[in-house]
C-alpha cells in the first residue's frame, strides 16, 4: 500500500489542520497559573474525538484533566503521550506579537507551546487523514495527553500507579524533537532524569534599610557563597562523591556518539555566544552534551528587582536549580549528597526544597518503534536523522514506559527546528515542519503494523491487555 492517498488528503487539508493548531495555541494553558485549563483539556478531547478516537478524562485530586484516549486495532499497541500545558511567557516585551495570537509570519507559527502543541494537533491530524484513507488504523494507538509537564506531572504518576493496564504497549511515541541547524531531523531513544530544586537563606525577620549592612547578615550573600560551592568556576559539578554516581557510557552508546555532530558554529550564532563551557569541542562537546550531568541555576530571587533604586538589606533569598540526571545517578542520590555537601562546609541554615522530578528514561535503536520512526524519518525528509540514545531535556517518560518490566522502548521527534526558541520569547514552528510531521506520523503508523516480529532488544509484551474503560466518541 503507497501512502500517496494519505499524502493527498493532508495536502487538501493543510489549512484546516493549520487553523486548528492556531485555535489550540490560542487558548493560554500555562500550568503554572491555572487559568484556563478545564477549558483547553476540553477542546483536546473534543479534538480527539473529532477524529474518531475514544476517549476518557481522568482527575486526580485537584491535578488538570489527563486525557486518555485509544483507536485503531491489531496485534501490537503503542502509546502515544502528549501534553497541552506550556511554559509561562516570561516577558510580554520580548515578544514580537502576543504570546497567544498565533500569529503565522514568513511560514513560521508564533505561540508560546507553538511546538508542544504542534507535536499533539499533527499525530491527531495523522490519525484522521490515515483513517479517512485507508480505514481503521492497524495498531492501537493509546493516547495519553496531560496538562502538567510544566509542574514535573504530578497526575501523571498517580494515574500511571492505579492505571499501568492501559499502558501496555510494544513502544511509545513521545512528543519532543526538532531538526538540527542543518535540517537534519532529530530522533531520542530516552530522556536524562531532573530533579529541580530550590534552596533558601534566611536573614531578619523583615527586609531592612541596607545601613544595617556591616552588622546584620545577608541572606542573598549566603546563599551565593553556598551556591558557588556547587560547581567550580570552569563548570564542573564539585558536590563531594558526585561524580562516583555516574555510569560509564556503553560500548553500544559509545558507538552512537560517533555518528552525532553538533553544527557548533551555527549553534553559536543561534544562541548568539562566544564559545561553550570548557571550551569544548568535537566529540568531547558532543558527548558532554548528551551524556553530562547538569547543574544550573533557574533563576534567584532577593530583595528589590524592580524599577529604581531602593537601598534594601533583603531578609531571603531563593535559588532555584535543575539537576540533569544521567544513567545511575537519581534524584535521591542528589539530594542526599548536596545536603551532605553543604552541612559540611557550614551552610546548614540553607535549606532544600524538593520541587520536583522525574527518572531518565532511555532505550535501544533495536526496537520495533525505533525502526519503524527511524525509516519513516529518513524517508519524508529525505536524509537519514540523527540518532540520540538520550536526549539532553527531560520529561515524564520513566513514569509511562516503566510501568511495564522490562521498560516500554521510546522514540522521540517533533515539529521543532533549531530556531524554535522553546521556552523562550517568540517560540515558533514552521509550518512546512508541521505539515511534514503529519506524513511522518502516518508513515510511522504504516510501519509498526508492517513490521514483522522478530526478537526485540526491548519491551515486546504479546499477553492481552485488560479490559478497557468505556471510552467516549464523538
Amino acid at each position: 500500500m503507497t501512502l500517496a492517498k494519505f499524502d493527498r488528503y493532508i495536502d487538501r487539508h493543510a489549512r484546516s489542520f493549520t487553523e486548528r493548531l492556531q485555535n489550540l495555541c490560542r487558548m493560554p494553558s500555562v500550568a503554572a497559573r491555572g487559568s484556563g485549563m478545564r477549558a483547553i483539556a476540553e477542546t483536546v478531547e473534543q479534538s480527539m474525538q473529532r477524529v474518531g478516537i475514544g476517549t476518557r478524562a481522568f482527575r486526580i485530586g485537584s491535578g488538570y484533566p489527563i486525557i486518555y484516549g485509544e483507536c485503531g486495532s491489531g496485534p501490537k499497541t503503542f502509546v502515544v503521550y502528549g501534553h497541552y500545558d506550556v511554559q509561562p511567557v516570561g516577558h510580554l516585551s520580548e515578544w514580537s506579537s502576543g504570546p497567544f495570537a498565533a500569529t503565522i509570519q514568513d511560514g513560521k507559527l508564533y505561540a508560546r507551546g507553538a511546538a508542544n502543541k504542534g507535536d499533539l494537533v499533527a499525530r491527531l491530524s495523522a490519525v484522521e487523514a490515515y483513517q479517512k484513507s485507508f480505514g481503521k488504523l492497524p495498531v492501537t494507538l493509546r493516547f495519553l495527553v496531560e496538562g502538567e509537564d510544566g509542574l514535573g506531572s504530578p497526575s501523571l504518576y498517580r494515574f500511571t500507579t492505579e492505571n499501568a493496564d492501559l499502558l501496555k504497549a510494544d513502544g511509545c511515541i513521545w512528543d519532543e524533537g526538532s531538526s538540527d541547524t542543518r535540517e537534519t531531523p532529530i530522533i531520542s531513544l530516552g530522556f536524562k532524569g531532573i530533579t529541580f530544586l530550590e534552596l533558601r537563606a534566611f536573614g531578619a525577620r523583615s527586609d531592612l534599610h541596607s545601613k544595617w549592612g556591616a552588622i546584620v547578615p545577608n541572606p542573598a550573600w549566603r546563599l551565593v557563597q553556598a551556591l558557588a560551592t556547587i560547581t567550580s568556576p570552569k563548570g564542573v559539578i564539585t558536590i563531594d562523591g558526585f561524580s562516583s554516581y555516574i555510569a560509564p557510557i556503553s560500548e553500544e552508546d559509545t558507538e552512537v556518539l560517533k555518528a552525532i555532530e553538533l553544527d557548533e558554529a551555527g549553534l553559536k550564532r543561534e544562541f548568539r555566544i562566544g564559545g561553550w563551557v570548557r571550551a569544548m569541542k568535537g566529540h568531547t562537546l558532543v558527548k558532554e552534551h548528551i551524556f553530562g550531568p547538569t547543574c544550573t541555576i533557574c533563576g534567584i530571587h532577593t530583595g528589590h528587582t524592580d524599577a529604581g533604586a531602593k537601598t534594601v538589606l533583603p531578609s531571603t533569598a531563593m535559588a532555584r536549580l535543575d539537576f540533569r540526571l544521567v544513567p545511575d545517578l537519581t534524584a535521591q542520590i542528589v539530594v542526599r549528597l548536596l545536603r551532605e555537601h553543604l552541612d559540611i562546609r557550614g551552610f546548614r541554615d540553607i535549606e532544600i526544597i524538593e520541587l520536583g522530578s522525574a527518572p531518565l528514561a532511555k532505550s535501544s535503536a533495536k526496537s520495533r518503534v525505533a525502526r519503524a520512526v527511524i525509516e519513516a524519518t529518513a524517508e519524508v525528509y529525505g536524509k537519514p536523522p540523527l540518532i540520540y540514545p538520550m536526549d539532553p531535556s527531560s520529561g515524564p517518560v520513566g513514569a509511562v514506559c516503566g510501568v511495564s518490566e522490562p521498560a516500554t522502548p521510546v522514540a522521540s521527534f517533533g515539529t521543532g527546528y533549531a530556531g524554535s526558541n522553546q521556552h523562550g520569547p517568540d517560540e515558533n514552528i514552521r509550518i512546512d515542519d508541521f505539515l511534514k510531521n503529519i506524513k511522518l506520523i502516518g508513515r510511522v503508523i504504516h510501519k509498526l503494523a508492517a513490521t514483522r516480529t522478530r526478537p526485540e532488544v526491548a519491551h515486546e509484551d504479546t499477553r492481552p491487555t485488560a479490559p478497557l474503560p468505556k471510552l467516549k466518541h464523538g
